[in-house]
């Protein structure tokens, strides 16, 4: 099958700034987004874009919505760097190839907007002739318009257009969307699946990526247009379509974010679980070790730790949240902006990701939190059985000890007491014979080991009746 003028639109997004990044270190040859641009460029046109030379990222750093191009390499208002090259068709013919690198900052990230076309007409007025839809292969070799990704990388949305060649193409949409998707990812792996299709601005259009595959997630489009109304009017909100994407990708990241977070979390909250099965399970009555003790001593100054961490993810999962919240937000906000645009637009393709898809990502993060808010509770319920049982344990010892000396000290005092007085009667050295009756320092003695035991004995039991 044939299609006339495709094109190829890479919308791709990394953080700017946040709060790991400070943005006043980073070097234009860092940014990964100016990097893939060049590779792109190199692989299908084999031309060096040096985009990274050609844009200042430092430019107007307070403003929303920045156009990185450098002022001298602004032409005419266009602040996208125009490409231009040839790609071989077989071995005899070479057609050409146009395209543009459109580098911006939107918000708190850097965009890229890379565009490589078969275009609608040669340089000298006349249209360009139909192509079959294997060249698309020729714009993506090696796969080269799906980027890698790095922790500063959001994501990105693959727009495949091209112009429908004749009437009978209406009975056959959607093979000719899958063969394109086909072509432009010849290895079945790298090929997302179907999602949904639809029409917009009065062209049908074809959705793939699941989002049941969320790890390996990948947002292609193809749009295939009936007549001139859809291209003009993409030209007419091209801009607002960037942004809508913008927000796409970032709900869609910080959903993916948040299922990372919600395994952290699951496995916090088996540490919690497994730290109050380990608790030393005593009756009323029954006494604590010294070991046991010190092991609850311990697991005060562990489980506020685990507890800090634990209430820290369960803030991640809000901020991915409410990161969905206001994207979605803006993300609807755009859609009106480009129903103002253009009336009577059909945009339920569009909008069935901010109606259905979104809410569920927030609806599915609000029942983690539900569910995981739990484990905060058993932590305090835990932290504060421990901390009771460590005082009331310290304190029953304490006392003890306290009794211990009273009983101790009450003892050697009465015994301090007899032995005093009885020996203020001795005053002869000492003889001891087994045939005459005991010297007076060992009744001395004896009678204040007595007097000790007596009146230590005396002592406890007071201390017991008192208990």
């Amino acid at each position: 099958m044939k299609i006339y003028a495709p094109n190829i639109h890479l919308f791709a997004f990394q953080l700017y700034k946040g709060a790991n990044i400070d943005p006043t270190s980073v070097q234009a040859d860092d940014i990964q987004l100016w990097q893939n641009a060049d590779k792109i460029v190199h692989s299908t046109l084999h031309q060096d874009l040096h985009l990274s030379r050609r844009i200042d990222i430092h430019k107007e750093p307070d403003s929303l919505r920045v156009d990185l191009l450098k002022d001298l390499e602004v032409k005419d208002d266009n602040y996208a760097v125009d490409v231009e090259g040839k790609i071989s068709l077989d071995d005899k013919q070479q057609v050409v190839i146009k395209g543009f690198a459109h580098p911006l900052r939107l918000s708190d990230s850097y965009a890229l907007w890379l565009n490589l076309r078969r275009p609608e007409k040669e340089d000298d007025g006349t249209p360009t002739e139909d192509v079959n839809i294997a060249f698309l292969s020729k714009l993506n070799p090696n796969n080269c318009f799906t980027l890698e990704k790095n922790k500063f990388f959001l994501g990105q949305t693959l727009l495949i257009t091209a112009w429908l060649t004749g009437a009978k193409d209406e009975k056959n949409l959607h093979k000719i969307a899958q063969e394109c998707l086909e072509a432009v990812f010849p290895n079945a792996s790298q090929r997302p699946p179907f999602h949904r299709q639809g029409e917009l601005f009065g062209s049908p259009i074809f959705e793939y990526g699941l989002f049941s595959q969320l790890t390996h997630y990948q947002h292609v489009l193809i749009w295939l247009f009936r007549d001139s109304k859809a291209d003009e009017n993409l030209n007419l909100c091209y801009q607002e379509l960037l942004d809508l994407f913008f927000f796409r990708t970032k709900i869609i990241k910080a959903y993916q974010d948040s299922r990372i977070t919600y395994h952290d979390v699951a496995s916090a909250y088996k540490e919690i679980e497994d730290a109050i099965d380990n608790l030393p399970k005593k009756d009323e009555n029954d006494e604590v070790t010294t070991n046991e003790l010190k092991d609850l001593k311990n697991k005060l100054k562990e489980l506020p730790q685990l507890a800090l961490k634990y209430t820290r993810l369960l803030r991640n999962l809000e901020d991915y949240q409410n990161t969905i919240a206001i994207n979605e937000s803006n993300y609807s906000e755009k859609l009106q902006q480009i129903s103002g645009i253009i009336q009577n637009a059909d945009l339920a393709l569009l909008k069935a990701f901010s109606q259905d898809n979104s809410p569920f990502f927030q609806k599915q993060i609000q029942a983690d939190l539900g569910y995981f808010r739990h484990g905060s509770t058993l932590l305090e319920q835990a932290i504060s059985s421990i901390r009771g049982i460590v005082e009331i344990e310290q304190a029953e010892r304490d006392r003890s000890l306290e009794n211990t000396i009273q009983i101790v000290g009450v003892g050697l005092g009465a015994g301090a007491i007899v032995s005093g007085v009885v020996t203020q009667h001795i005053d002869k050295p000492i003889t001891i014979s087994f045939n005459k009756p005991p010297h007076l320092i060992v009744t001395s003695l004896f009678w204040s080991f007595a007097a000790t035991l007596l009146f230590g004995w005396l002592a406890w039991r007071w201390t017991k009746l008192k208990n």
